[in-house]
């Protein structure tokens, strides 16, 4: 390595090297080969030699630092740069170091002042730098649950990192678009609104937009503040200063701001939107804890003996944390001991054992010389029962314990939602059917006894039956509406927005018009699902269709993929077939058999109509087949059976003998006589028909496929 005496100066001065510090290159020189091959102490100590003679020269204060850095002592790193900083405030690397070494030593929001002026005096000189530091902030952000503050971090990275870890960051911005961990009002972008204002004024709001561009939301904030002592009632101003507060991870103030921006607006849809992401902030603010607790375990295999006798825990199939975590088996926690369910019973939900929490059980390492432990994570109400419960197993627990083992489980809620939905629990005899039935009538006590009965925070202590009589409260009521949309969507349920908006006497949602491709991807979420589907071109229904995929808010979904069916050229033929499952995914997420055998139906008609190959055809024939055991006594299902027989089965042996255990294990007889042995590949028939309808989990699922011969 050798630096040209003519080049610019390592230390940032703008001289040529030769005219500035060329008297220690040789060592400056000697020290980064050391720490770039390895050696980083010892590169450290020639730093600090030089640096004791002059401790404000930059080169060898930023070298040191970095090295520090690089050793991961951060407060070393930050008392090397006080001399350079105190003679040199502006200098841009000394900045970005110190705001690295202060965002690890006191976290971001201590630090939020220092990286901010990283920020402005560094991203001219060392956008990389800025990209990649705003990108390691995101990820804390989005650990602390600052969501829309994580978004903005790392739309913010994507335009100064390296070009080859651009689309790592992309990557992680459509990831979060597409976590339906997230609230949807909170993904996706969301945009200043203009300002009617004076000139001095839009001097103002400009300052304050020139700041957000260099990802000071909290400076930009506190400028634009001034123009509300002029307009303390401008419903678009709360609502930038809003936006500006979230985007900076102040989600409190953000509140604050936006129920001020919908409280002063004359736009019933505006106000609303405004109105939600108050709500959601105020509730992310209000999550409540589940209670853990862990325990030294002398015998994990006695313990196990003993849990496996307590009705109450039901051993999971699975192993907490993946295939890697060896000898970690979890145990579901039931309010109650459970109980079957036969296929003619209609049970009363009171009755069904509900899961309150989980129980980890986790083997001590063959490495190390540990313990193996229990963790268990319950609800707060029954912290004490099921204390008592494992008692005779676990002991007391431990009094002072940390670990990550739990990082990934938690039962949080929010409080005002705290207990609304239950996750009931089923043993493996349940029929798929009493699944589906019990799935629907718990989402129809929520939506018409519950929720509506239910006092919110959001409606001012009110309950949305009694808000529903005091115009005052109709926006924040929309608003709750749309609360209660994004909590059903989590668990992939549809709720008909527009009904219950007439149903509590609220106007009708107004259409949210775009006039260019642009538009559709620069709305925020809010507005996109008031887009007119219908009055789109055929080119902006397959930009919508790809931003609703990501999104995948359910209601929206079904209605932009039954308009794409219907219009069929507005994507590719190789893509039509995935939509036609997504379509009939939806209809099975709301428990609709019926809906969803005539979606299979229709995608039969379009599979003949486009010439699909054979075994493309069986698929459908194979979901209809998933369908209709359900109802064992369905009168459709043996000319069905026939009909496929003759099309598909005895041309494909194999697979005959598949569906003959698949029916067999549904009580179902088929109209054929087969001899001969009986093969499930894949997966075993009874975990074919338990898919079918998903446990209420965050994600979907396409469910249980059998297996065709020659496909992998």
């Amino acid at each position: 390595m050798s630096l040209d005496p003519y080049s610019l100066c390592p230390c940032e001065s703008g001289k040529k090297l030769k005219f500035c510090c060329s008297d220690i290159a040789s060592d400056m020189v000697k020290a980064l080969q050391l720490h770039e091959g390895g050696q980083s102490k010892a590169a450290l100590k020639i730093l600090q030699k030089i640096y004791t003679s002059n401790p404000a020269r930059a080169w060898v204060a930023t070298s040191l630092a970095g090295v520090h850095l690089f050793l991961e002592d951060a407060a070393s790193a930050r008392e090397t740069l006080q001399p350079l900083l105190q003679e040199s405030p502006d200098h841009p690397l000394a900045r970005i170091l110190e705001a690295t070494a202060a965002l690890d030593l006191d976290g971001y929001e201590k630090a939020r002042s220092v990286i901010h002026r990283a920020f402005t005096k560094g991203v001219k000189y060392h956008p990389e730098m800025i990209g990649s530091m705003a990108a390691g902030i995101a990820s804390t952000l989005y650990e602390e649950e600052k969501l829309v503050s994580a978004r903005q971090h790392l739309a913010f990275a994507m335009r100064f990192v390296r070009d080859e870890d651009r689309q790592q960051v992309f990557m992680r911005l459509l990831d979060f678009d597409g976590d339906q961990g997230v609230p949807y009002p909170l993904r996706g972008v969301h945009n200043l609104r203009p300002l009617n204002l004076e000139a001095e004024e839009e001097k103002i709001f400009r300052k304050s937009v020139g700041l957000s561009a260099l990802g000071c939301w909290h400076e930009a904030a506190a400028v634009v503040s001034q123009l509300t002592k002029a307009h303390p009632e401008n419903p678009e101003l709360w609502y930038d200063i809003g936006l500006y507060q979230a985007w900076d991870g102040d989600q409190d103030q953000a509140a604050v701001s936006l129920h001020k921006a919908a409280s002063f607006s004359d736009d019933f849809e505006f106000a609303t939107s405004s109105e939600t992401l108050a709500q959601l902030f105020d509730l992310e603010a209000s999550q409540t804890s589940e209670v853990v607790r862990h325990y030294a375990v002398d015998s994990l295999s006695k313990v196990l003996t003993l849990f496996d006798e307590i009705p109450r825990l039901h051993r999971d199939d699975r192993l907490v944390g993946g295939e890697d975590s060896h000898g970690q088996i979890s145990y579901t926690l039931l309010d109650r001991d459970p109980v079957s369910i036969s296929d003619h019973e209609t049970p009363d939900l009171k009755q069904l054992p509900v899961v309150i929490g989980v129980l980890v059980c986790a083997d001590k390492a063959e490495t190390q010389n540990s313990s193996a432990y229990c963790h268990m994570v319950v609800e707060n109400e029954f912290v004490d029962e099921m204390q008592k419960l494992v008692q005779q197993a676990l002991g007391s627990p431990l009094e002072n314990y940390s670990a990550h083992t739990l990082e990934d489980i938690t039962f949080s809620q929010w409080a005002d939602y705290r207990g609304l939905y239950r996750q009931y629990y089923f043993d493996n005899e349940t029929p798929a059917r009493l699944r589906a039935e019990i799935g629907k009538k718990n989402w129809e006590n929520i939506l018409n006894e519950q929720w509506p009965n239910r006092p919110f925070a959001g409606l001012e202590g009110k309950t949305p039956q009694e808000a529903r009589s005091i115009p005052e409260l109709s926006y924040k009521l929309a608003a709750a509406i749309n609360v209660l949309d994004s909590f059903a969507d989590r668990y992939n349920y549809q709720i008909d927005v527009s009904a219950l908006r007439e149903k509590f006497g609220l106007p009708p949602q107004e259409s949210f018009s775009v006039a260019d491709e642009q538009e559709l991807s620069a709305c925020d979420v809010l507005e996109m699902l008031r887009i007119p589907i219908e009055s789109l071109t055929d080119d902006q229904a397959a930009i919508l269709l790809n931003r609703t995929q990501l999104i995948q808010h359910a209601g929206f979904t079904e209605k932009v993929l039954a308009e794409v069916l219907r219009r069929e050229d507005v994507v590719e033929l190789e893509r039509m077939p995935q939509i036609w499952h997504a379509y009939i995914d939806l209809a099975r997420d709301k428990y609709d058999r019926e809906e969803a055998l005539n979606r299979i139906e229709q995608a039969k008609v379009w599979a003949e109509k486009s010439g699909q190959k054979f075994e493309e055809s069986l698929q459908w024939e194979m979901r209809q087949l998933q369908f209709l055991v359900i109802d064992p006594q369905d009168d459709t299902i043996i000319p069905f059976l026939e009909q496929m027989h003759h099309k598909y089965l005895r041309k494909l042996p194999e697979l005959e003998e598949a569906i003959t255990a698949y029916l067999n294990e549904h009580d179902i007889a088929p109209p054929w006589d087969t001899r001969g042995k009986i093969l499930v590949a894949g997966a075993s028939a009874s975990s074919i028909s338990q898919e079918m309808w998903p446990e209420e989990t965050p994600q979907g699922s396409s469910g249980g496929k059998l297996w065709v011969p020659g496909q992998e």
